[in-house]
């Protein structure tokens, strides 16, 4: 129980955030439910741009799925879920290892390289099919 206005103030911003993150997490727990937010290519790239000689205008095919995305996933719930069951085993937070927090900005930094990866291949063939059209 607080004891002073400090006390008080941060009780009270406390119980502020909890709610608006608690309201967050029923918003988008309801969209899910009612299927207004689809994670049905949650794990998958967005399909590219058509090869090279078929119709530009035809919709791209399906997404594949990323592995960097998947890693990215389950590293990052593994983390955390180890994370919390050290916290409820011992009754406080625990401090989490340098290393960890280093092994999660690799799997991080993989998933960025990924996507950087996937861009500069994208460009690179639109400017192949520019160049194509232009030439031929």
């Amino acid at each position: 129980m607080p004891t002073n206005i400090w006390g008080w103030i941060s009780a009270i911003v406390a119980i502020a955030l909890a709610t608006v993150i608690v309201t967050f997490a029923l918003v988008v727990a309801w969209k899910l439910a009612t299927n207004k937010i689809d994670l049905r290519y949650l794990l998958a790239e967005p399909a590219g741009a058509p090869p090279p000689g078929t119709d530009p205008n035809e919709p791209p095919g399906e997404p594949k799925a990323s592995v960097s995305r998947f890693q990215f996933l389950i590293f990052t719930f593994v983390i955390a879920g180890v994370y919390l069951i050290l916290c409820l085993e011992s009754g406080r937070f625990v401090e989490i290892p340098q290393n960890v927090i280093l092994l999660l900005g690799v799997s991080g930094t993989s998933y960025a390289a990924s996507k950087g990866i996937k861009a500069a291949a994208d460009t690179s063939q639109r400017h192949a099919d520019a160049a194509a059209r232009a030439n031929g």
